[in-house]
């Protein structure tokens, strides 16, 4: 085959390309190996050649000052001619128009919290059920199935370990069968081992971990995605939506200045870690309260001790909000 690319090759590959950002943008689950395989097949090229000229898109976006798709990380060098002709095809507007039906389901927004939860499970070493991550995130078995497909499928194409391997039965302690027919992981306990090899050392730098939602929903999936204890990631999620996201002497909102406290007397080793079991507090108040610092008497008006008056004199004598 000639090893000059036609216009009709190019075409293809940049329309393929766009849909693929179009799905990453909508939270839908894609295969990068499918696009180049089904290419492969209507052009007669390697899966490889339109692999790497996804790469070179990638650079000629990234020349553009425009984002290009994570996973596929721009080319070194890109001929000039090719170059130019991507440029064009870039520049044309898309044929297709978005759908008028808005997909707001509220899982979506939450993909990126459950990623990083999953990515603080595998530094730790560890597991969770389906039920923990259902739990944890307040979402049903419909949301986890397709949160799953699109997590997978989003590992893969950035050619990570399947970060989904870490959600196994409750009885079994094993994958489903899913993760052998879509990702050809056959044994997954060895991908497992992969994913605590892999996140042991590497940051987690994807960009949609920003999120600017300020919906409580996920905002809760924030405040959770921290804490890669799987009980204990349910009962932040428990109190920061009894609480509406507020720290109850302060009225804090900001997320990542919040904490979940165990009242007085209360073990979460002993399952005490339902809603009513806990506070919703800032940082610094929730350190003053397990210091014996400030209490919270039985009327839940703030009690402070005198060590620390002088600096938090204002909240003495708070009534705490209320559930």
């Amino acid at each position: 085959m000639s090893d000059e690319w036609s216009d009709q090759e190019l075409s293809a590959s940049v329309m393929a390309y766009k849909k693929m950002m179009l799905l990453e943008a909508e939270s839908k689950s894609y295969s990068k190996r499918q696009v180049y395989q089904d290419l492969s097949k209507q052009f007669g090229r390697s899966a490889k050649a339109f692999e790497y000229r996804m790469q070179n898109i990638s650079a000629v976006l990234d020349e553009m000052g425009r984002r290009w798709l994570p996973g596929l990380k721009p080319a070194a060098n890109v001929g000039e001619n090719v170059k130019r002709r991507l440029m064009v095809l870039l520049e044309k507007p898309s044929k297709s128009k978005p759908s008028s039906q808005k997909d707001d389901a509220a899982y979506k927004l939450k993909l990126p919290a459950i990623r990083d939860w999953l990515i603080e499970v595998a530094r730790g070493y560890g597991k969770v059920t389906y039920g923990q991550i259902m739990d944890a995130f307040s979402i049903d078995r419909f949301s986890l199935r397709h949160a799953m497909d699109f997590l997978g499928h989003q590992a893969d194409n950035r050619d990570e370990p399947i970060i989904t391997a870490l959600i196994v039965g409750k009885t079994t302690q094993r994958c489903s069968s899913g993760i052998v027919k879509e990702f050809g992981v056959n044994d997954d306990e060895a991908e497992r081992q992969r994913l605590y090899e892999f996140w042991k050392s590497k940051d987690n730098d994807s960009v949609e971990a920003q999120q600017t939602s300020s919906s409580l929903e996920v905002r809760a999936a924030r405040f959770v995605s921290v804490e890669a204890r799987p009980d204990q990631a349910a009962f932040r999620n428990l109190v920061f939506r009894a609480f509406n996201g507020r720290c109850i002497i302060s009225g804090c909102d900001v997320v990542k200045a919040l904490d979940a406290a165990h009242l007085k007397g209360r073990d979460w080793r002993l399952g005490h870690n339902r809603a009513e079991d806990g506070y919703l507090l800032r940082k610094d108040l929730h350190a003053l309260y397990d210091g014996g610092l400030l209490h919270i008497n039985t009327e839940g008006v703030v009690e402070l001790d005198l060590t620390v008056v002088a600096h938090y004199q204002h909240f003495a004598g708070v009534k705490v909000a209320q559930r």
